[in-house]
């Protein structure tokens, strides 16, 4: 029984001092964590009564500005975390826009000019005879074509030049009355046919070598009246030979009123020319004649440009013979001429050509100088897709430096080698690509 007693106490006095000896320790660490605590409260206490003070010297002398320099550095931190933000967005919704629209490119940007510039734009055309100066040369009497002495279009005859000689049974009639006149005493009469002859064409001088023979002539000659050059089928010439188709074949009848000799039906050529060994009716014409010392030129301008050309306009006009002698005129008429199924319009200008330089069909340069003052960006700036005009203005800058482009539909005005007038579209203060077309594919349809 003793040695039980003892084996207990010996039990319960280990476990009394490990109790003790746990709670010591326990007391060891909240002393230690609180003396921590005080520690860092004294050390905080003595920064911030330092922080005090150096407040207080600082108050002393410029408060406010502190204060705007702690309110400057907190907006420059909220500056860049709106900066990060703002261009994490942009990125993000310029690269979620279509490829056919957007484009990044480094290239140099413009800004439209605004200002006055002479917009200059020329049209091609050709010199040509001024319809107004045709002279008609008809044939007073009908006969058949023994000679003729004018071979080509365009041919150029003297006034007073021979043309033809005209086998004609009309005017031998005549000329024997005038013979049997002649014969009598009766000077009325001989003056009445001595004017009947010359009002059929014939000149003093045939009149004359006529009565010295005292026989009628086998053929008449035929004169030119006007001098110029020949024309068998001018533009302004439309159913030269209508009328007279509409006469009756030779020996077929009389004519009306008091003519006794019989009518001839002329014969013609598709081209309204005549030849020898063709018959001719009385008032029939053979050719017109221009004497060329005026004359039309024909002028076509683009379908862009010649919206801008009205009547009165002045333009520089540039033969190819001599380029380095302009004339300055003005346009006189803008015409829509509708020829071989198409329609096209073209101006007509007026030059003067006493001396003759000018040729036919030559070719000429018409300049015309248009002032305007408008919005205005280079020619390189503009991108055409067919009917439409877009340029590509910048929306952005990329954090890289790049920037970003979105087409954009414009509508143009005057036009000229350089400069391009903008009319809607785009603002003086926006930004816009130099070379339009470096930003287009080939391969991909622009949106716009």
């Amino acid at each position: 029984m003793k040695i039980f007693n003892y084996s207990v106490y010996l039990l319960v006095m280990t476990t009394m001092l490990l109790f003790i000896a746990c709670n010591n320790k326990e007391e060891e660490h909240s002393g230690h964590n609180q003396q921590t605590e005080i520690a860092k409260d004294s050390n905080m206490k003595e920064m911030n009564e330092k922080d005090n003070a150096n407040m207080d010297m600082n108050n002393m002398g410029s408060d406010s500005g502190n204060h705007t320099a702690h309110n400057e550095m907190e907006g420059m931190k909220m500056n860049d975390a709106n900066d990060m933000r703002d261009t994490t967005a942009g990125e993000t919704y310029w690269n979620s826009l279509p490829t056919n629209r957007t484009v990044i490119s480094a290239q140099k940007v413009i800004a439209p000019v605004e200002g006055n510039m002479d917009f200059a734009f020329s049209g091609n055309g050709y010199i040509t005879f001024d319809w107004r100066r045709n002279r008609k040369v008809p044939v007073r009497i009908g006969g058949r074509i023994e000679r003729l002495y004018v071979k080509y279009n365009y041919q150029y005859v003297r006034k007073g030049e021979k043309i033809l000689e005209l086998y004609s049974p009309e005017i031998n009639t005549y000329i024997e009355e005038f013979l049997y006149v002649n014969s009598t005493n009766d000077s009325i009469l001989q003056n009445k046919a001595r004017q009947k002859l010359l009002l059929l064409g014939l000149s003093a001088t045939q009149i004359k070598q006529v009565e010295q023979t005292g026989l009628a002539p086998f053929t008449i000659s035929i004169y030119s009246p006007f001098e110029g050059y020949v024309l068998f089928n001018p533009s302004g010439a439309a159913g030269m030979n209508k009328e007279g188709n509409a006469s009756a074949g030779m020996g077929s009848g009389m004519n009306a009123g008091t003519d006794a000799s019989p009518s001839i039906a002329p014969s013609g050529l598709p081209d309204n020319s005549i030849r020898e060994g063709m018959y001719v009716s009385k008032d029939q014409t053979l050719f017109w004649i221009n004497d060329f010392q005026e004359v039309w030129g024909i002028v076509a301008f683009t379908k862009e440009n010649e919206k801008y050309i009205r009547k009165g306009l002045p333009v520089t006009v540039t033969s190819e013979l001599f380029p380095e002698k302009p004339f300055q005129t003005s346009i006189q008429l803008m015409e829509q001429v509708y020829q071989d199924e198409q329609k096209f319009s073209q101006a007509r200008v007026y030059l003067p050509n006493t001396a003759g330089i000018l040729k036919q069909n030559s070719l000429i340069t018409a300049t015309v100088s248009i002032p305007v003052k408008s919005l205005m960006i280079p020619v390189g700036s503009v991108y055409y897709l067919g009917k439409i005009a877009i340029v590509w203005v910048r929306t952005g800058v990329t954090k890289e430096g790049s920037n970003v482009f979105q087409s954009r539909v414009v509508r143009i005005g005057h036009r000229d080698s350089n400069m391009v007038e903008i009319l809607e579209g785009l603002n003086a203060n926006e930004a816009i690509a130099k070379d339009a077309g470096y930003l287009a594919d080939s391969e991909s349809i622009i949106k716009y």
